[in-house]
């Protein structure tokens, strides 16, 4: 089962991605290509159905993988939106079969709040940004609506769930006090070498040994090689936030410690440790809110998972991919 299900991922990984261009012999052109990834009772879902709810992460995931776990990743992403496709339109059929009604009084004030979110102030101006972009007021109305009803359907669910006691609290607390704990946080200072400069393998040696002898000299080659953007010039992380090869790179984890260098795809790196702060425990009082936050999350979550299990299995649901 396990390798069946290994190769099925393998194909759905080489099919989504490349599903997405069809690229002509010469390289020349790309030309983009739909195709129908599920069909729900009839209804299809096309991969420009998905792409536009992808996108973004991505181009951030190209940013971070490569090779085989680019593929991997994104299929991820696009499988996921998939099936919340899948699961929204059943929840639209269920809202049309009980035949509830949204006020339009609160479809239309939600549109005035997606205005304002992405800095529209009066309708005319939101439809002069819609039509700029290829979209419309009606559009946006509709997925506005259909935003509405999966969330009242939703609601309907989860408002019968249990709450969660203080003792569930405080035994879940108990069995992840580890997980509650403040972890190390760094203040984070970088620059890179890029491997297209003359002499890159003599200049990375000369750097490091700079810097061995002398960790005040990282600010100033911050300054002339810094990847940061703007004014900032560190970022705030956690341990579990820094690549693995960045961790392995320090010896100690302390404030002012400079770390060995890390070769990327385009150069290599060196970090500094500007501030450091080591973990802290919390008590259970320190957490208590977020802990019940979490439980009521999971709850909500198992609540909707069987509710789209639910109506999944009244439906005729199939994959091509």
């Amino acid at each position: 089962m396990k390798k069946a299900a290994a190769a099925i991922i393998s194909l759905l990984s080489v099919v989504m991605v490349l599903c997405c261009f069809a690229v002509t012999p010469d390289g020349a052109d790309r030309v983009e290509v739909n195709s129908v990834l599920a069909s729900v009772d009839g209804q299809a879902v096309t991969l420009m159905d998905v792409l536009p709810v992808t996108r973004n992460r991505e181009l951030q995931a190209r940013s971070v993988y490569s090779g085989d776990k680019l593929l991997e990743v994104i299929s991820g992403y696009r499988k996921k939106a998939v099936d919340e496709m899948i699961d929204n339109i059943l929840i639209h059929k269920e809202f049309a079969r009980y035949k509830y009604e949204l006020p339009n009084q609160e479809v239309e004030r939600e549109i005035d709040r997606f205005a304002v979110r992405i800095g529209c102030r009066s309708r005319s101006q939101l439809n002069r940004r819609l039509k700029k972009e290829g979209s419309s007021v009606d559009e946006v109305r509709m997925v506005i609506r259909k935003n509405m009803m999966v969330q009242m359907m939703l609601y309907r669910q989860i408002r019968i769930a249990d709450p969660v006691s203080p003792k569930e609290a405080y035994e879940y607390f108990q069995a992840n006090e580890e997980k509650f704990a403040a972890p190390e946080r760094f203040k984070i200072g970088m620059f890179k070498l890029d491997n297209s400069v003359l002499d890159y393998r003599k200049r990375c040696a000369e750097i490091t040994a700079m810097l061995n002898e002398d960790p005040a000299a990282f600010e100033k080659l911050e300054e002339k090689f810094g990847i940061s953007s703007g004014s900032v010039k560190s970022w705030d992380v956690t341990k579990n936030d820094l690549r693995p090869e960045f961790v392995a790179a320090f010896k100690k984890f302390s404030s002012g410690t400079v770390s060995s260098p890390v070769e990327v795809y385009d150069g290599t790196v060196w970090l500094l440790i500007k501030e450091y702060h080591p973990a802290e425990k919390k008590s259970f009082r320190d957490v208590e809110e977020r802990i019940k936050a979490e439980l009521e999350l999971k709850i909500r979550e198992n609540v909707i998972d069987g509710y789209a299990k639910k109506l999944r299995s009244k439906a005729l649901v199939e994959y091509f991919f």
